[in-house]
């Protein structure tokens, strides 16, 4: 790597690590690094205080412009690449300290830090017992000013952030509670620490519950246009997306209802997937259930060039821990931070639904955890999400062992999710049919993402196509009000696997199928018309 510019990204990322210290050790926080410096700083916890953010959008957009000028030399493709991800890495925090102002108007965002960086402290590798209460203890310690000073910066919080942190509120409560009679890891000096957090809590919730909330579209949200510009750094038109998406919907939904008519006429496909249970559900516990199914998907796709690096275990699969159980779905992944042997993957899994999103979301949350069981667990593991993490943070160069893209990192979860079916580990047609109804969700969730945000859809139009693609109509708005809140990101799953699935098709039959995906896996999680460029320099060179 170019030194000047080595010596840029280093000083970048350690800037980061020192002031996002759980930010950098987190995967919450899409927009961030995961900074490996953060490791150090298990004591610490983000300071919000007045003119903080102003000051880091201050260097931020220092480091952008040394980004920008390092890019403007003649780089080599390699150098140019990594140029290319400092500078919609800096990008990315800049659109959300400016422009989504998560800081302004989500308490999730300052519940998030403060009890993913007490499970951090907890949990990460430590040198024993003295060493783990002395973090835990530290970052309780800290705890209550940073919950002091989200209720002085946030200023308009709509209804359904509301909610969400009031029931996350109440989770992380009980979590305090079991860390104090945590057996596993006993803790030394922490009870006034845990006692000053719960009230500091307890005040933050008041505060919650005085605010009156505002509707979700009155507050600020960056364009879709420049997230998926500067952020995910893709070349491709708004325009363009959204047709794309629609010619996939229309594809889904030929294939969706081909499978209708080979499998039973006389009911819709919609019909057939929500009556639809595996047999052997009811046979096994949730966690064996999924447990078994990960193995068996490493078994069977190694054998189609997928391995895992080594030194990589596959996840633990257990239980979502409680002071998450109410934000993330109900199956999802949690990647190890570092590459210390001694921290693990996760595969959470969240059985009992809350009741929050409503009754009728519940229920079919609950049904559809076990009914695309298959599906999600190869998103979320092997070999989507984790074999993904585990090459990443093992690579030599270190701006893409720490930089991640949405773009990338959905795009190759979903293709995984694809190649079930296509490589044949999945050939039930009722499997099928649950595997194309996903891919119908992926190309809607897309168009409303794009749709919405460029004046093809409306609001009652974006519910409609989400109901359309098999979800209630209580859910469908569940969705899309999410959706609205985070723009940018749904697109990302939809778009990035049609991008591979192309690159595949141009490249995999000269590099052969296994090469492609092992040249892509190495390479790190750069932007598709760079990877483009990197896979033709390295045919040539095989020439």
């Amino acid at each position: 790597m170019n030194p000047s510019l080595l010596q840029a990204a280093s000083d970048y990322f350690s800037h980061l690590a020192r002031h996002f210290p759980v930010m950098c050790a987190s995967d919450e926080f899409h927009f961030m690094p995961r900074v490996q410096e953060a490791a150090q700083y298990y004591d610490r916890v983000e300071d919000f205080h007045s003119g903080f953010v102003e000051e880091q959008l201050s260097v931020l957009a220092d480091y952008s412009a040394l980004f920008h000028r390092l890019s403007s030399a003649d780089l080599p493709l390699e150098d140019a690449i990594d140029c290319e991800l400092l500078k919609a890495s800096a990008a990315g925090i800049c659109l959300e300290f400016s422009r989504c102002r998560s800081w302004r108007h989500n308490p999730l965002f300052y519940l998030k830090i403060a009890f993913i960086g007490l499970d951090h402290a907890l949990n990460k590798p430590c040198g024993g017992c003295e060493e783990r209460s002395h973090r835990v203890r530290s970052r309780l310690e800290q705890l209550p000013g940073l919950l002091r000073q989200a209720a002085r910066n946030l200023l308009q919080v709509p209804g359904t952030h509301r909610r969400a942190a009031l029931q996350m509120a109440s989770d992380c409560d009980r979590y305090l509670e079991e860390i104090r009679w945590n057996a596993e890891h006993p803790l030394q000096g922490c009870d006034p620490g845990l006692e000053a957090t719960r009230a500091a809590l307890v005040c933050f919730v008041k505060y919650l519950e005085s605010l009156a909330p505002v509707g979700d579209g009155e507050c600020p949200v960056p364009p879709v246009r420049e997230i998926l510009r500067d952020h995910l750094a893709s070349v491709r038109s708004l325009t363009e997306v959204y047709e794309l998406a629609g010619e996939d919907w229309s594809r889904c939904l030929e294939e969706l209802n081909r499978l209708q008519r080979e499998i039973g006429k006389e009911r819709s496909w919609q019909e057939l997937y929500h009556g639809y249970m595996p047999s052997r559900i009811n046979e096994e516990d949730i966690l064996d259930l999924y447990r078994g199914e990960m193995e068996s998907l490493k078994a069977f796709f190694r054998g189609h060039g997928f391995e895992t690096p080594t030194g990589s275990d596959l996840p633990v699969v257990c239980a979502t821990p409680t002071y998450l159980r109410s934000t993330r779905s109900s199956a999802s992944f949690s990647a190890a931070f570092t590459v210390d042997e001694r921290e693990r993957d996760f595969f959470y899994i969240t059985a009992d639904v809350a009741e929050t999103r409503g009754p009728e979301a519940a229920a079919l949350l609950r049904k559809r955890i076990h009914r695309e069981f298959r599906f999600l667990t190869a998103h979320e593991t092997f070999p989507g999400h984790f074999l993904l993490d585990s090459t990443r943070r093992r690579l030599p160069n270190p701006v893409r062992s720490q930089i991640e893209s949405p773009l990338f990192y959905e795009g190759w979860a979903y293709y995984c999710e694809s190649l079930l079916t296509e490589c044949g580990y999945v050939e039930d047609p009722m499997e099928c049919l649950v595997d194309w109804k996903r891919r119908l969700w992926r190309a809607g969730r897309c168009r409303v993402d794009v749709g919405t945000s460029i004046g093809l859809m409306s609001w009652e139009d974006a519910v409609e196509q989400i109901a359309q693609a098999g979800f209630g109509r209580e859910e469908a708005r569940n969705q899309v009000e999410r959706y609205r809140l985070n723009p940018g990101y749904q697109l990302c799953y939809a778009l990035g696997r049609f991008e591979i699935a192309t690159l595949r098709e141009r490249y995999a039959g000269r590099m052969g199928r296994d090469g492609f995906h092992r040249t892509l896996l190495e390479g790190g999680e750069i932007p598709f018309h760079l990877l483009e460029k990197r896979l033709q320099g390295l045919m040539s060179t095989d020439l």
